[in-house]
């Protein structure tokens, strides 16, 4: 049982994984297309960190 559960984790692993650098790779590829000005109202949190920070 222990070594059905270990394949199981390790898969899901590999997938957690996949889906991560792929969507990075999705997301970038839509930044392309969008212009520069849409792409800077896009992080209201960073325009916080800066406007707050000591």
């Amino acid at each position: 049982m222990t070594d059905l559960t270990s394949i199981l984790v390790g898969i899901a692993g590999l997938a957690a994984l996949g889906i991560v650098l792929f969507a990075q790779d999705w997301r970038m590829d839509d930044r392309r297309r969008e212009p520069m000005h849409a792409r800077a109202r896009r992080h209201p949190l960073r325009d916080w960190w800066l406007r707050h920070r000591h």
